[in-house]
């Protein structure tokens, strides 16, 4: 189920019920001001990616990307531009029979991988926390079970939805990682993903791309500007 008026979904998983709404930046600032970070389950992210690496149609970096920016809107701004490319604030209100819990989920690439990073929100404010320690999963509202079921059940969707959102994408694009010299995106009604070892190859990969797509990225700019003042223009 989405909201156009700010993207939102809403999954249900056995008994409890999952609300994400896309946050701004300054929503997500704000709340993660009050919140504090969970431990990753490292072992489990990695066994996961692990077990779809094989997968004809596993969830790939620009099918990730194009999806969650079909389902959320453009990513944010504020990431690691060294080691990842996109990232996507969510507030996330778990719903169960003993009540509602409120957290941010942050859905980002790290150095290829994909990422899920919780905090829990402090609905009265965190004074007299250190909302920079990292600290285990709340066991009696939201265990550390409960949210790797939750990863997989939202990573599966994911992978379900980009099926049908990769038959929508039509401009070409494309995204880097530096730190690990990754490139992906769309190009030629293909979407690609490729790790260049050689520097020089990585950087000339990279201008040729910009070099064949400049006049195409150009034209939707001027588009969107003439669009934007006709816009302005006609509210006078």
């Amino acid at each position: 189920m989405t909201d156009s008026s700010r993207n939102h979904i809403t999954l249900q998983q056995n008994q409890s019920k999952f609300d994400l709404w896309r946050l701004n930046n300054e929503e997500y600032h704000k709340l993660r001001a009050h919140s504090l970070p969970i431990k990753e389950d490292l072992m489990f992210l990695l066994q996961l990616f692990i077990s779809e690496a094989h997968d004809p149609n596993r969830l790939t970096l620009p099918l990730a990307f194009v999806t969650l920016e079909h389902l959320f809107g453009k990513t944010s701004n504020w990431f690691d531009d060294w080691k990842g490319s996109f990232s996507f604030p969510l507030l996330l209100v778990v719903k169960k029979s003993q009540g509602n819990f409120t957290y941010i989920l942050r859905v980002y690439d790290h150095r290829g991988s994909l990422s899920f990073s919780f905090y829990r929100v402090l609905e009265n404010g965190a004074n007299g926390y250190d909302t920079d320690i990292y600290r285990e999963p709340f066991e009696l509202e939201f265990s550390r079970e409960e949210i790797n079921q939750f990863i997989s059940y939202f990573y599966g969707y994911l992978i379900g939805c980009s099926t049908w959102v990769s038959k929508l994408q039509k401009q070409s694009f494309i995204k880097k990682i530096d730190s690990n010299h990754i490139l992906y995106g769309y190009q030629d009604g293909e979407f690609f993903e490729k790790q260049i070892e050689s520097v020089e190859t990585y950087r000339e990969t990279i201008e040729r791309f910009e070099q064949n797509h400049y006049s195409v990225i150009e034209e939707t700019q001027s588009q969107e500007i003439q669009d934007l003042l006709n816009t302005i223009t006609d509210e006078v």
